[in-house]
């Protein structure tokens, strides 16, 4: 398996563009993996600096329906017309940020329904996809983040349109999160109550410990954000990429407790799993 980040919050090179936001391209025995296409087209221009030919993508995941990782959606007939597209039903609902008194929407484009409504797969079940390819349906959770909300009404976002990717390998699962808005400790153990007797082996997205990613503010207390740590050191979990909207702050008190089971996963960066 081979593991190249498109799109990030850094870059480990200077011609590649690094943006607010995610995506990575996933390539497998099975099929090649499309997860998240950050805000806009930058991940197609990564993907041409770095060689890679998203026409060879079968599949396209969207792990929710925030602006930084739906928004590239609307460039993707440029570089593949066939791929199918994941995502929840409710991916498509409004959704906002606030900012003091004022409501900013970071929902995906209102167009995109009809420009892709020939290959837009809605997941509201756990589906394998291919041999071994699962994504995983997560009910609505209680880890409300208060400046962020949803539909016309503008409630608090119960994520209610997070999905997550599971890979099984003969040497564990490798597991795929775009933000972790269910908190990365709760989507941890929903992976391991449904693949029982089954470690992980890499788990890879953003945890979403930043609170306003313009200024890299902590979402979290300190102690809170040790308390996860702490709890994935616990867990059968061998190593870690954390990236995007776990922020500066998050990671560098992540890594006093997860040490060398924690890592970057930058703009550019290449992992490859024998």
């Amino acid at each position: 398996m081979k593991i190249t980040a498109l799109l990030e919050n850094s870059k480990s090179e200077k011609n590649l563009t690094a943006k607010h936001g995610l995506s990575l391209y996933i390539e497998t025995e099975e099929m090649n993996i499309l997860f998240d296409l950050g805000p806009d087209q930058s991940y197609i221009k990564n993907a041409q600096a770095l060689g890679i030919d998203l026409d060879n993508a079968n599949a396209v995941i969207i792990s929710h329906g925030h602006s930084d990782h739906i928004g590239g959606l609307s460039y993707l007939n440029e570089v593949n017309k066939h791929a199918n597209i994941f995502l929840s039903p409710n991916s498509l609902e409004p959704h906002w940020l606030k900012i003091g008194p004022y409501f900013h929407q970071v929902g995906a484009d209102k167009t995109i329904h009809m420009e892709y409504s020939n290959r837009m797969n809605f997941v509201d079940e756990d589906i394998e996809i291919g041999k071994g390819v699962h994504i995983i349906h997560l009910q609505p959770t209680n880890e409300f983040t208060n400046n962020l909300y949803k539909g016309i009404k503008k409630e608090l976002d119960n994520f209610d349109h997070e999905i997550m990717l599971v890979i099984e390998r003969a040497n564990g699962l490798v597991v795929f999160s775009g933000c972790s808005h269910h908190g990365i400790v709760n989507m941890t153990e929903t992976v391991l109550n449904k693949f029982p007797n089954k470690k992980i082996d890499r788990i890879i997205g953003g945890f979403h410990l930043i609170g306003l990613p313009i200024i890299n503010t902590l979402g979290k207390s300190k102690e809170e954000v040790i308390l996860i740590g702490q709890t994935l050191n616990s867990m059968p979990i061998h190593r870690i990429y954390s990236c995007h909207c776990t922020g500066p702050k998050g990671f560098k008190i992540l890594k006093t407790i997860l040490n060398e089971k924690l890592h970057t996963f930058e703009t550019g960066q290449v992992l490859e799993i024998k």
